[in-house]
């Protein structure tokens, strides 16, 4: 099957493996079904952690970081990567107008049907996450501006704008469940900077719920080990049992932004972020 050009999915994010732990496997069935997928991000996590001193210092995490999200994205068949340079843990005091310029150029250059972003709170409230989701939306509104700076390529309109989206009450029983076992767990760790019981987005705010087959959960769990960086032995997407892991991880869940910030009105609850277009 192959897709017709214009309906491709641009992700836009804040580091390398925001992509793969939200969106990896909704990028391996568009790749697969002939919908060309781009990424954007903001940063190359400079400040992420190092699980392995083998694998990269703080001086060369960046680059180490660029060549992790590179082939992640390789392994849902993804090769457009594209970085903005701005620095981790710092996007929200980036110049502004000069982010979403950079923004609106990938959108009018690639014209995605689909651009995914992080919601409003950055899944637990990362400084970096909530700015990218911010200057995301400018940027996606300013690219159909046929009087915003033109010489950044014709205007363009993105159809659907999705929020990859965390259930806040998968969060909770998580959340809980550490805690009947006497440990105190935080999503987001150091990098939360709101409470828990806001984190995510409930259920009823979902629009958008993928189920992963067998190829595309193969597919995500290559592109989540790709940022080997980010996995210590002890993370539960290395240490769980294979049940477990497709438990957690083997369905997709988006928020289908209402217009205007997408163009019109979709029908939901929807199986795919194509349908209606």
């Amino acid at each position: 099957m192959t897709a017709p050009q214009h309906l491709g999915l641009m992700g836009i994010f804040a580091h390398p493996d925001d992509e793969s732990f939200g969106l990896a496997g909704t990028m391996a069935r568009a790749t697969r079904t002939g919908h060309p997928v781009a990424i954007v991000c903001a940063t190359r996590g400079e400040e992420g952690q190092i699980a392995d001193p083998a694998l990269a210092t703080p001086e060369t995490l960046g680059q180490v970081r660029e060549h992790e999200l590179r082939n992640a994205c390789a392994a849902v068949g993804v090769h457009d990567v594209t970085f903005l340079d701005y620095i981790d843990g710092h996007l929200a005091e980036a110049p502004a107008e000069e982010v979403v310029a950079k923004i609106v150029a990938q959108v009018r250059r690639f014209r995605p049907a689909v651009v995914a972003t992080f919601d409003p709170k950055g899944g637990y409230g990362h400084v970096d996450h909530m700015a990218i989701h911010r200057l995301t939306l400018a940027g996606v509104q300013k690219a159909a501006d046929i009087l915003y700076h033109p010489e950044l390529g014709a205007p363009h309109r993105v159809r659907k704008v999705y929020y990859t989206a965390i259930p806040r009450e998968g969060l909770m029983q998580m959340v809980e469940a550490a805690r009947a076992q006497g440990r105190d767990f935080v999503p987001g760790g150091d990098e939360a900077t709101i409470p828990v019981e806001e984190m995510g987005v409930p259920m009823a705010d979902i629009t958008t719920i993928i189920t992963l087959d067998d190829d595309e959960f193969a597919a995500k769990q290559r592109a989540m080990r790709a940022h080997a960086t980010q996995m210590p032995p002890d993370n539960p997407f290395v240490s769980s049992p294979p049940e477990q892991l497709r438990q957690m991880m083997g369905t997709e869940y988006l928020q289908l932004v209402p217009p205007p910030i997408s163009d019109g009105d979709f029908p939901v609850p929807e199986r795919d972020i194509f349908e209606g277009l």
